[in-house]
């Protein structure tokens, strides 16, 4: 199924995120499979609106949309979907971007619902240009997840690099959304991403995920999301997974109630989530 026209929209949730948010803007502009990229500003309290805007190409593929209050990632995103038509959704963070030819890789083969590369890590301070990162070359050797595999892939591992599949950023099929009714839980501000996709995989998602890289995550030791733990996203999957999620604890070795400690990000390197 190679993609011959623009059919993905490119969501940005950002807030306070002038200094990063052309980058993000500009690697999604440069894919040709790109329709539309929304960024929604989060109530920034710096010039995030402005900035975004004055990043367009020219092309009309990007609108910028404020939010007067700050709801968090979850709502902004479903706005975004709401004020957007392309039939694939690509999420971004505001501080990330897209390595070139990314979207290319993710259609070259059919008949997913989810797809996902893996995600090169770069440390916030590394002395590098992102806009001149190229990806590593690996065999795209497609797999699909059932729902058991992504749950056991959240799983964090001691003296492990981080690499649980909740990280990934796959495309999303809108059509596979709308006939569940799924969008993001706007009551979570932690593993929205991982609950989405839980949910999705719960109700037969085909979810593809292939080893090349293709996402471009920079990474701050303070981040959020590499300082949660493995306990701290047992409650959000529990109403997805329900009784199943203890057996699959148990078979990784990790009791529900056992508290695992902080593992954050490391070095510039490539995940291991697809591996």
């Amino acid at each position: 199924m190679a993609v011959t026209t623009p059919r993905v929209c490119v969501i940005i949730a950002a807030r306070n995120a002038a200094r990063t948010i052309p980058v993000a803007i500009a690697s999604a502009l440069r894919e040709p499979e790109v329709a539309e990229v929304v960024v929604v500003d989060d109530a920034s309290t710096d010039d995030t609106q402005n900035v975004a805007r004055a990043a367009d190409d020219g092309s009309g593929r990007l609108k910028v949309m404020r939010l007067d209050v700050n709801h968090g990632p979850s709502f902004a995103r479903n706005a975004a979907i709401k004020a957007s038509v392309s039939p694939f959704i690509s999420i971004l963070d505001a501080d990330d971007f897209f390595l070139e030819g990314r979207f290319r890789r993710l259609f070259a083969s059919p008949d997913w619902d989810f797809a996902a590369d893996n995600i090169m890590l770069i440390r916030d301070d590394a002395a590098t240009d992102p806009t001149k990162v190229a990806a590593p070359s690996f065999a795209p050797e497609p797999q699909f997840l059932d729902f058991e595999r992504f749950i056991e892939g959240n799983i964090s591992r001691r003296r492990l690099l981080r690499g649980e599949l909740g990280f990934l950023k796959p495309v999303i099929s809108r059509a596979f959304l709308d006939r569940h009714g799924l969008r993001y839980d706007e009551n979570l501000r932690l593993g929205e991403d991982y609950e989405l996709y839980a949910r999705a995989v719960a109700r037969g998602a085909r979810f593809k995920i292939i080893k090349s890289c293709g996402y471009g995550a920079i990474v701050r030791a303070d981040s959020l999301s590499g300082r949660h733990r493995t306990q701290d996203l047992i409650p959000i999957v529990r109403g997805v997974a329900g009784d199943k999620l203890d057996a699959l604890l148990r078979r990784a070795g990790i009791a529900a109630k056992q508290q695992v400690p902080p593992m954050r990000f490391l070095m510039p390197a490539t995940s291991a989530a697809t591996e």
